[in-house]
């Protein structure tokens, strides 16, 4: 009975680690990250599997590059307080703030979509869409960013 008791216990320390591991990538900025405020263009598509979202073109990162799987987005500030991307690199950039993107031909940073009810994305591209945006983004030490807001400029 006791061995059993302690098969149990494992099988779920396994399943909260596994959990864990999954998860810690993705919660890493929003915990540990520092909050930046990147200069963004909302664009409103409706998905039917997705539902309504804005999507984001953040400033200074390139939509498309020949480059293929880790790259790197640094951060230059603009007066203001703001930020924007600064093309992509193959390696971290040092003493600058920076993203960590996947690119397969196309540029993913992670924080391209604000999920939204489809009344109130249709509300932020009217009144964020002719200005464009400041999104608040957590961006932790490796790079990985979480969005957390976004706000009229």
């Amino acid at each position: 009975m006791k061995r059993r008791a302690v098969l149990i216990g494992l099988a779920l320390l396994v399943q909260v680690a596994l959990l864990a591991a999954v998860a810690a990538p993705r919660l890493s900025p929003r915990l540990t990250g520092t909050e930046y405020r990147l200069m963004t263009v909302p664009v409103d598509p409706i998905d039917p599997f997705r539902g309504a979202y804005v999507e984001l073109r953040l400033r200074g990162v390139p939509a498309f590059t020949r480059r293929e799987g880790t790259v790197y987005v640094p951060l230059v500030r603009l007066p203001g307080g703001t930020y924007r991307g600064s093309g992509t690199r193959s390696s971290k950039p040092s003493g600058l703030p920076f993203l960590r993107c996947h690119a397969d031909g196309e540029v993913r940073c992670g924080i391209e979509s604000f999920f939204a009810s489809q009344s109130d994305a249709k509300r932020l591209e009217r009144e964020l869409g002719r200005r464009g945006a400041i999104a608040r983004v957590k961006i932790d030490g490796a790079g990985r960013a979480a969005l957390v807001d976004l706000e009229p400029r």
